[in-house]
C-alpha cells in the first residue's frame, strides 16, 4: 500500500506543472469568450433598440469608471443592460484603440457600428504575452479573436503587432 501511495505521489508531482498551465489557459479562454459575448450582446442591443449602446469599465457594476479587469457594464443611455464582475486576480485586460490610445469606453451605434472604437483587447495573466489572448474589433463592429499570423507564439493586434502584456 505504501509503495502505491509513493507512486501516486510521484505521478501527481510530475503532472502538476502541465495541469496548472492547462488550467490557466482554460481560464483565459473562458474570460476572453465572456468578453466576446459582451461585445456581441452590446452590438445586438444597439441594433435592436435603434440607439447607441455603451460598454465601459466599471469597478462598482453601476457606472463607468475603473479598470477593465475590475469588471464592465453595458448601458443603453442611462439603462443598465448587463453587469460583468472582476476577472481573476492575476489577470489584466486592456483595450487599445487602433491609434494606440488606451480606452475605457466603446460605443456601438444604432447600426451596430463602432467606427471610432476600432481596436484590440489584450487579456494576459502572469505568464506574459506568449499566453495572451486577444480580440480585434473593427469599425464595423465586427469582433474576431486575435491570431498568431507570424507564427512566433504571440497573437497579433489589429495592426499586426504582437499583443503586449504590462
Amino acid at each position: 500500500m505504501l509503495i502505491a501511495l509513493v507512486i501516486v505521489a510521484i505521478l501527481l508531482t510530475a503532472a502538476s506543472p502541465p495541469l496548472a498551465a492547462w488550467l490557466q489557459d482554460n481560464r483565459l479562454v473562458a474570460q476572453i469568450n465572456r468578453l466576446n459575448g459582451t461585445l456581441q450582446l452590446a452590438r445586438t442591443e444597439a441594433i435592436k433598440r435603434g440607439a447607441t449602446v455603451t460598454v465601459c469599465s466599471s469597478s462598482n457594476g453601476a457606472s463607468c469608471g475603473g479598470l477593465w479587469k475590475d469588471g464592465w457594464i453595458i448601458l443603453a443611455g442611462a439603462t443598465l443592460i448587463q453587469t460583468y464582475g472582476a476577472l481573476s486576480a492575476d489577470t489584466t485586460l486592456h483595450y487599445t484603440l487602433a491609434a494606440g490610445t488606451p480606452a475605457s469606453t466603446l460605443l456601438f451605434d444604432s447600426r451596430g457600428f463602432s467606427t471610432d472604437y476600432a481596436g484590440t483587447w489584450s487579456l494576459c495573466d502572469s505568464r506574459g504575452s506568449a499566453h495572451a489572448r486577444g480580440l480585434v474589433m473593427t469599425g464595423s463592429g465586427r469582433v474576431v479573436k486575435a491570431r498568431d499570423v507570424t507564427m512566433n507564439g504571440i497573437p497579433e493586434d489589429g495592426q499586426g503587432n504582437d499583443l503586449s502584456c504590462p
